[in-house]
């Protein structure tokens, strides 16, 4: 291969953790195109990257593509990158074949036991018993058998699912002390993927603790940090955490806390402060305050004018969507807002406090 394409996807792999994915893929679909006419060691090397570029941009048409190519590929050349590569794939299509990847990374393993590609591939059949069977003393075989990588990124995530084995066999201390100790090291802009993948383990370690309250915290310091972000199944992962706990408190009250110029939503023990300057909040705080408005009352709320039949509905819909969003994110599952005859509604309960500064 040309030092000068290998430049670029080590590029491409400085891109991916920086988090500046459409760069990532812009230099990999150039690379990856080859895939199907001219298969090169380095197909295998990155195809994890490119996967997960390609999941948290939303590309399925393309995964399926790959999948399809591969698929093909696979039967004729009888290589264990080729077939290391197919079951990358596997795991991360839509839905995901993971007894066929099994399969194939069992394999592949076979062939080759160290070094960072055996690392990879028992990371990823790690997550794969993980997923089957939750066979928590396998995943451990695995993951405490790596040894030597020479990868960074690889060996941050390495920690993580030690972290995670600690977690899931009762050792609540000692995984709490590795998770600290890798998220002071940890810094987003550097590795994203090894920092999320860390506080995602910590809201379900704490979850297992018993510790509830610091594993909401937590939640909803992700949700924040990631809200602007590509990160499609990150994303995803978050809306799952959030149902869950709004599951577990279906009756807990929405409080209104105003405090000096401060206004603050909590649920449970979620916060978020919101500004009245801006319109989402200014509707949200009217409608937990009159529990009821009309059109003529949002539009007036929302911009200071009068209501428009022809056009504001269509305006009243989105902001509306986008106040349930505000709830969502505080962990509320289903948000007590509809529309009733002439007027939206928030049906649920609601406390109002007023803190003296």
């Amino acid at each position: 291969m040309e030092n000068k394409t290998l430049k670029e996807l080590e590029r491409a792999k400085e891109y991916f953790y920086q988090l500046k994915l459409i760069d990532a893929y812009n230099i990999l679909r150039r690379f990856f195109d080859r895939l199907p006419f001219k298969p090169e060691r380095e197909h295998s090397e990155f195809i994890g990257i490119f996967i997960r570029v390609l999941s948290e941009l939303d590309k399925k048409q393309e995964l399926n593509f790959y999948l399809a190519e591969l698929e093909k590929l696979e039967p004729k050349m009888d290589c264990p990158l080729i077939s290391y590569q197919l079951a990358m794939v596997y795991v991360n299509s839509e839905p995901a074949q993971t007894k066929r990847a099994v399969e194939i990374l069992e394999t592949f393993l076979k062939k080759y036991p160290t070094g960072d590609f055996a690392a990879k591939a028992k990371m990823t059949l790690a997550y794969c018993y993980d997923s089957l069977s939750n066979d928590i003393a396998a995943v451990r075989k695995l993951i405490f058998s790596i040894e030597d990588i020479q990868d960074k990124q690889l060996a941050n995530l390495l920690e993580t699912w030690k972290a995670k084995v600690l977690r899931d066999e009762g050792s609540f201390c000692e995984s709490e002390r590795v998770l600290i100790r890798l998220l002071e090291a940890f810094r987003p802009a550097e590795d994203w993927y090894s920092y999320f993948t860390a506080k995602m383990i910590f809201i379900g370690l704490y979850r297992k603790w018993g510790k509830t309250d610091l594993a909401r915290q937590i939640l909803v310091e992700v949700l924040q940090l990631s809200k602007e972000l590509p990160l499609r199944t990150i994303k995803r992962q978050l809306a799952s955490l959030q149902e869950s706990f709004a599951n577990q408190y279906p009756e807990a009250s929405l409080v209104l806390v105003t405090k000096g110029r401060s206004n603050f939503l909590r649920f449970c023990d979620s916060e978020v402060e919101f500004d009245e300057s801006q319109p989402i909040d200014r509707l949200t705080k009217f409608l937990l305050l009159e529990r009821k408005l009309t059109k003529q009352q949002i539009i007036k709320i929302l911009f200071d004018r009068e209501y428009l039949p022809e056009t504001d509905d269509s305006i009243i819909y989105y902001h509306i969507h986008q106040v349930k969003k505000g709830f969502k994110k505080l962990g509320i599952n289903s948000p007590k807002v509809a529309k009733k005859g002439l007027y939206y509604e928030y049906a649920g309960d609601v406390k109002l406090i007023e803190e003296i500064v």
